[in-house]
């Protein structure tokens, strides 16, 4: 048995199926037009029934779509029908945006048990498209859909869209695949000891069968959804642990408990307008309350361990598996089984971890976070609003708890995000960080570590650790920190997860996040970690893919007059010019791409470094990253002269 890749192409007066196999890159096509009227849907079955067949979208799209033709074949229908027949499906499929286990009822056919993989929804960003997602990993060629669905082909077009299908989606695939090799070595695994097919589903649906599975197991009924009107309101049941000394936390606290949250018409909890206004400071940290989570609102500032003080790092372990295990909640359709089900797989994967077995230990946290994820979905048995609002509440309200005890007693907090703190922490108050063995990531005997230990006993959740020599903010999403072991931690629009470097190397990321000029990035964290000139890394650096951007263009876009697709790839060139989205807007200009001003389209990777690269705009763009991180000094504003603005300035000017 072989993998093969597989795609289809549909318009009016043309199909076509393609296969790439994986070992050797083998392709093959079959066309079915008038000119080409005979397609050998006996060889295409036994190719689908022989082999292990991946796709993007294949279950709601390729697979029933290439047995739908075969149907229509199979009752005499001619190819000009068969294509008109297959592309009103399409449209319908698509325009009705229908589910792909409603497809067969569309269609009218009993689809074959095969061994197919569908990408779509094991890769971790469910609203990217396989174009955007071949992008983020580099791939070769970034082609959209050569020709708008509804153009009747030529044959000249027909041979472009029949080399788009072979030669673009198929390696885009191909290279999809590569990159979840270890999710789906996983999700085998897990199928294996739950006597399922995990393969093509998501981390949120695998945790979601796997809870459904042990619950009917223990009860022997089947469980059923319990829906949840629009309309619904319940309140926030506070834990007994989280307790506060300052006033105005003790308040807080008390308007929570009180507050009515409403489940709204699309299953989304409605909350209070002034929870998402809330802002509190603690000693000289001003942190902001919400449902997105718990945020410190510092900008543009940097600060680095020395004599006198050390920054540590805490992040909660596991939180939001700990917090569903504290509340004692659990999704109405399921009962409070739920509860014991959920703990033993947290408990198994605590086992996996200690016994080495990373397999298990991966696929039993894919289960614990992918329970999560449906929470808030209306559609799965496990939607629990009230667990929802309860697990980001109690998330902020306990870090709060951390904040103000370590403040209490001498230990500034200067960073607080979702699931952890920066401390600046006193030397006299630390003994060090456990870099082995049950100590590992956890704080040696010290007063800080009596902070945190009385934080952890009163809640029952845990702590990791780690020393930083510096952390460089933007704000508290976009950030690099230096580690005291020489390591470091890049967040937000500073992150790599393409870098080799393991502290950055991240495949799960790499298909998160679009590549914004790396380089940029890379020659910043030189500067800070080395200082290493900016112009070195970058003039040093000889890997396109660190150079270009990704980026999605609503409408498609262009680039001096040529259309190059709805996701563009581009580097800064000294020859470029800006790429302009190919609808206008309503003054009737076509607007730019965003930073694409001097670009040079790069929708193929070359096998050369360009060389008409605008090194100078990389170093600027990494000057402006410093700036950004409070590590340079913005240069002061030029202001123009104007009638408006004279007197003003001169007054200003004479009170200097």
């Amino acid at each position: 048995m072989s993998v093969l890749f597989c795609d289809i192409e549909t318009y009016k007066n043309f199909y076509y199926v393609a296969f790439k196999r994986e070992r050797d890159g083998y392709r093959v096509g079959f066309e079915l037009s008038a000119r080409s009227p005979d397609l050998d849907w006996r060889r295409i079955d036994k190719i689908m029934r022989n082999n292990r067949i991946v796709t993007y979208n294949g279950n709601g799209f390729d697979v029933p779509l290439v047995y739908y033709a075969i149907h229509l074949l199979k009752c005499g229908e001619n190819a000009t029908r068969v294509c008109a027949l297959v592309k009103a499906k399409v449209d319908a499929i698509i325009n009705g945006k229908v589910r792909s286990w409603q497809t067969e009822d569309l269609l009218g056919i009993k689809l074959p048990r095969l061994d197919h993989i569908d990408l779509i929804e094991p890769q971790p960003n469910a609203i990217a498209s396989l174009k955007t997602l071949n992008g983020r990993l580099h791939g070769k060629r970034m082609q959209d859909l050569v020709y708008p669905p509804e153009t009747i082909l030529t044959e000249e077009q027909m041979d472009a869209t029949a080399d788009y299908c072979l030669n673009s989606d198929l390696d885009a695939t191909h290279n999809l695949w590569d990159a979840l090799k270890e999710p789906l070595e996983l999700r085998v695994a897990l199928g294996a000891e739950y006597d399922q097919d995990f393969r093509s589903k998501s981390d949120s649906q695998i945790g979601e069968t796997i809870v459904k599975k042990r619950v009917e197991k223990l009860t022997g009924a089947r469980l059923q959804k319990v829906e949840t009107k629009p309309g619904t309101t319940f309140r926030y049941p506070v834990p007994s642990f989280i307790r506060f000394d300052m006033p105005k936390l003790q308040a807080i606290l008390e308007r929570i408990r009180d507050a009515e949250f409403i489940v709204g018409a699309d299953g989304k909890t409605v909350s209070p307008d002034w929870l998402q206004d809330i802002q509190v400071t603690i000693g000289s940290t001003v942190y902001s309350m919400g449902i997105g989570g718990l945020h410190s609102t510092e900008k543009s500032r940097v600060v680095e361990s020395d004599e006198d003080y050390v920054l540590i790092d805490a992040d909660v372990t596991s939180q939001y598996p700990s917090i569903i295990m504290a509340l004692g909640l659990f999704p109405k359709a399921v009962g409070h089984h739920f509860l014991s089900v959920y703990k033993k797989i947290k408990d198994d994967r605590v086992a996996a971890k200690k016994a080495g077995d990373k397999v298990k230990d991966k696929g039993m946290k894919i289960a614990l976070n992918g329970v999560y994820g449906k929470l808030g979905s209306r559609y799965s048995i496990l939607y629990a609003p009230h667990l929802l609002i309860g697990v980001t509440l109690t998330g902020q309200l306990t870090l709060l708890m951390l904040i103000e005890r370590a403040e209490a007693a001498g230990v500034q907090v200067i960073s607080g995000n979702t699931d952890g703190v920066l401390f600046r922490c006193p030397r006299e108050m630390f003994d060090g960080v456990g870099t082995e063995g049950p100590l590992k990531d956890r704080l040696l005997p010290s007063d800080l570590a009596n902070i945190t230990d009385e934080w952890e006993q009163a809640t029952g959740f845990g702590l990791e650790f780690a020393e930083y020599a510096a952390v460089y903010n933007r704000d508290v999403n976009n950030y690099i920190a230096i580690k005291a072991n020489g390591g470091h931690k890049r967040i937000g629009i500073f992150c790599n997860p393409w870098n080799l470097d393991k502290s950055d190397r991240d495949e799960r990321k790499m298909l998160m996040k679009n590549p914004t000029a790396t380089i940029c990035s890379d020659a910043v964290l030189a500067l800070l970690k080395h200082g290493t000139p900016l112009a070195d890394t970058i003039y040093g650096c000889t890997d396109i893919t660190q150079f270009v951007t990704v980026i999605k263009a609503d409408g498609g876009a262009t680039w001096r007059g040529s259309y190059l697709g709805k996701t563009v790839r581009f580097y800064w060139s000294t020859d470029g010019d800006p790429i302009l989205k190919a609808k206008q807007n309503v003054k009737g200009r076509h607007p730019q791409v965003p930073k694409s001003e001097g670009a040079a389209p790069c929708m193929t990777l070359p096998e050369q470094l360009p060389d008409d690269i605008d090194y100078d705009r990389y170093i600027a763009e990494a000057k402006e990253m410093l700036m950004s991180l409070g590590y340079l000094a913005r240069p002061p504003k030029i202001v123009r002269m104007t009638k408006a603005n004279t007197l003003p300035i001169l007054i200003a000017w004479a009170l200097v």
